[in-house]
């Protein structure tokens, strides 16, 4: 993990989630959202995932090479914790950013320890496992389609335990994850949670790259501060 501080001091925290095999440095490397939110006075927190997809824990069928990488369980249990013990994580000024896989982490977090964050943004998340029962990094982390699919770290059972401002932004020209997964969410969200602050952002032109996550990790910063 790596803590980043803006020259003027911080009085809110900012957790940026990366994608699967990206490094925590990828979001400060490959778009402008680190120096625009420096610049707005948040502390960054970059988290080292590796090739995690946030699962809750490593299951037997999880691929050897993989159970090595951080999970939910890591992130709930050790690391936020140890970051709210050295004041890192503001009560009621921490924020919950992530692209692609960390989309889904973003979600299953707010779902799980959402009393951390006042709010969270998820890029081109996948949330809906039913969608691909083929998808490689699902069966690399919970074994071949299945039950556990269903009542394992869905997100879209889980959304019924989202009580914080949620911004959704996805691409319509995603090759890698499709734009239904943040379409369904949202759906379920405003069905089980009609009061609950939601804005949803589907681009016909998006893709799953950070031309797209740059644009969109700029308007989720607008979405925090507009709350």
């Amino acid at each position: 993990m790596e803590v980043v501080e803006p020259a003027s001091g911080a009085q809110k925290s900012l957790v940026l989630l990366p994608g699967w095999n990206y490094s925590r440095k990828t979001w400060c490397e490959k778009s402008s959202v680190c120096e625009e939110a420096l610049r707005r006075g948040y502390r960054l927190l970059l988290l080292e995932m590796g090739k995690s997809i946030y699962a809750s824990q490593v299951f037997p069928e999880t691929r050897a090479d993989w159970r090595q990488y951080p999970t939910l369980s890591t992130l709930r249990d050790t690391v936020l914790p140890t970051l709210a013990k050295k004041a890192l994580l503001p009560s009621s000024h921490t924020y919950l950013l992530g692209l692609s896989t960390g989309g889904r982490g973003v979600v299953l977090l707010l779902a799980q320890v959402g009393g951390y964050f006042r709010a969270g943004a998820a890029l081109s998340g996948d949330f809906d496992p039913h969608i691909d029962p083929r998808d490689p990094l699902l069966t690399g982390w919970y074994g071949r389609y299945s039950q556990r699919w269903d009542e394992v770290d869905n997100p879209l059972r889980l959304a019924a335990s989202i009580d914080k401002p949620l911004f959704l932004a996805h691409g319509v020209q995603d090759k890698v994850v499709p734009y239904e997964h943040t379409l369904r969410l949202h759906e379920k969200l405003h069905q089980l949670k009609p009061s609950l602050r939601l804005e949803l952002h589907i681009d016909p032109q998006g893709g799953h790259d950070f031309t797209f996550w740059d644009k969109y990790g700029q308007k989720a910063l607008d979405f925090f501060e507009r709350l």
